[in-house]
């Protein structure tokens, strides 16, 4: 059962709106939640803790990954938990098995684009904000994917190293072929390709800053 109260008569907007009823479905425990003034009470009995959301997630967000999109809002400041934070994680954590993703209405929701323009102003919004940033948080490889942990002491500049060997060892790769590597980022594995095994190497990206760094 939900409960609403509305404070100074605000009324939601659609976005709000959304997410309550997304958030309803956490209905095994009770909990208040905050937006903008209104309060909502989702769950019966008496709230256990409250949640207040600075920041509404998008939609989209939460039906790729609920427990991702829910953990960085809140790591983000873009919600906050009053009260019991071990409750309120145990009862996310507990309920997340419960959903599933549309996946038709999700690739609606993602793939709204496929004109090469939006493609490249896609890119372009996620990776020219600066190498400068990447760099920051990066190793040195500048890799943008998981490491291969060959060993617990293993540094990520080490791991990432041990990832690009591998896969180049599973390719058989012999002196003088050419690779295409698609979305090939800061080029590392190109790199690598052309040291070890003498190779040609040819790297496509969207990305103005990625394509300036090689």
């Amino acid at each position: 059962m939900i409960y609403r109260e509305t404070i100074g008569g605000i009324k939601m907007g659609l976005i709000e709106n959304e997410f309550v009823k997304f958030m309803e479905k956490f209905d095994e425990h009770p909990f208040e939640m905050i937006i903008d003034g209104n309060k909502h009470m989702i769950g019966e009995g008496e709230p256990t803790f409250s949640i207040k959301v600075n920041k509404v997630p998008s939609v989209v967000d939460m039906l790729t990954s609920t427990s991702i999109t829910l953990g960085e809002a809140y790591m983000d400041g873009d919600i906050e938990i009053e009260g019991d934070l071990y409750k309120a994680l145990n009862m996310f954590l507990g309920q997340m098995s419960k959903f599933s993703t549309d996946q038709n209405k999700l690739k609606k929701l993602i793939f709204t684009s496929l004109s090469k323009k939006n493609q490249q102003k896609e890119v372009s919004s996620h990776y020219d904000i600066g190498n400068d940033f990447y760099s920051l948080w990066l190793d040195e490889t500048m890799s943008y994917s998981c490491g291969y942990f060959k060993n617990e002491d293993d540094t990520l500049y080490q791991a990432q190293v041990n990832k690009v060997h591998h896969l180049l060892d599973k390719m058989h790769l012999k002196e003088g072929m050419t690779i295409l590597d698609i979305g090939c980022g800061w080029g590392f594995l190109l790199i690598e390709a052309a040291k070890k095994y003498k190779v040609k190497g040819l790297g496509i990206t969207l990305s103005h800053e990625q394509e300036a760094q090689v």
